[in-house]
């Protein structure tokens, strides 16, 4: 199933299901068990709320998708996961290790959200990745368990100002409303093997990335279990899994994003996270 988080009725964040073209509103039906798709998650028994047999209240084309889990869960963001040329400096090293950065709330924004081409630089990038959403948590997982943390599974776009990643990973990829993440929570049901998709990146409809899960470094699996022997992971925590060739800074010369271009990252099985591009106003 597909589960949205968008702006409700009441002007705040609701929980939805999509059925057909519309949405049910998980949160008017279970408020004590679904403000948000984070809140949902922390409930042991939230797919038993994910009835088959949903009534759609508001027609799917006429909400407003918010970022999800981006402001209540925390993302963390595997680097280095595909075999590429950097486009931040020298080709790396294959590494020993997932190596990995954090996101912080603001810096997502969600499905038809516009991201802020930034006022301080010309090197805005965008990566295609696959993200896991955590329905269960844990500590030293191994990586044969690792798959059952999973409850869902999504698109994500790990914007990237790649002159200020040079001064430091965090630095480049927390730029405010810089990447995206969405539509929706597509149920691990629905993909028993995340190491089998296409994951595409279009940029005004040019192809830019084209690969498939399957090349990645490190499977989605060890990348939880790396991350669950320093931190103890957590329902609605979202780790994103690295991206592939064909990003802007990879191209020669580098073709960066530029206000007045859309952005669509396209997972298999999954759906299109798609966003425009805006100049940044400086305040």
């Amino acid at each position: 199933m597909r589960v949205v988080e968008y702006e409700g009725a009441s002007g705040k964040a609701a929980v939805g299901v999509v059925v057909g073209d519309g949405v049910c509103d998980l949160t008017a039906r279970y408020p004590g068990k679904a403000r948000c798709v984070h809140h949902l998650l922390q409930s042991p028994d939230w797919h038993t709320l994910l009835e088959p047999d949903l009534v759609a209240d508001v027609a799917l084309d006429e909400i407003r998708f918010l970022p999800l889990l981006a402001d209540t869960g925390r993302v963390f963001a595997a680097g280095l996961n595909y075999p590429k040329k950097s486009p931040a400096g020298e080709q790396p090293p294959t590494p020993t290790f997932p190596p990995w950065f954090s996101k912080v709330p603001g810096t997502l924004v969600g499905h038809g959200q516009a991201l802020l081409a930034p006022s301080v630089s010309t090197t805005f990038d965008y990566e295609a990745e696959l993200a896991a959403v955590l329905g269960r948590g844990g500590r030293h997982i191994a990586v044969a368990d690792a798959p059952g943390l999973v409850g869902g599974w999504t698109c994500f776009n790990d914007g990237s100002v790649r002159e200020w990643q040079r001064h430091s990973v965090n630095a480049g990829k927390n730029f405010e409303r810089s990447g995206s993440i969405g539509p929706w929570l597509v149920t691990a049901d629905e993909i028993p093997d995340p190491q089998n998709l296409r994951l595409m990146a279009r940029v005004d409809g040019e192809l830019r990335q084209d690969a498939s899960t399957a090349e990645m470094i490190f499977s989605v699996a060890e990348i939880i279990s790396y991350l669950s022997q320093a931190i103890e992971l957590r329902p609605g925590d979202v780790i994103a899994t690295g991206s592939p060739e064909g990003t802007g800074g990879s191209f020669d010369p580098p073709r960066y994003l530029i206000a007045g271009q859309t952005v669509e990252i396209e997972i298999e099985k999954i759906g299109v996270l798609r966003n425009p591009v805006i100049a940044e106003t400086p305040a």
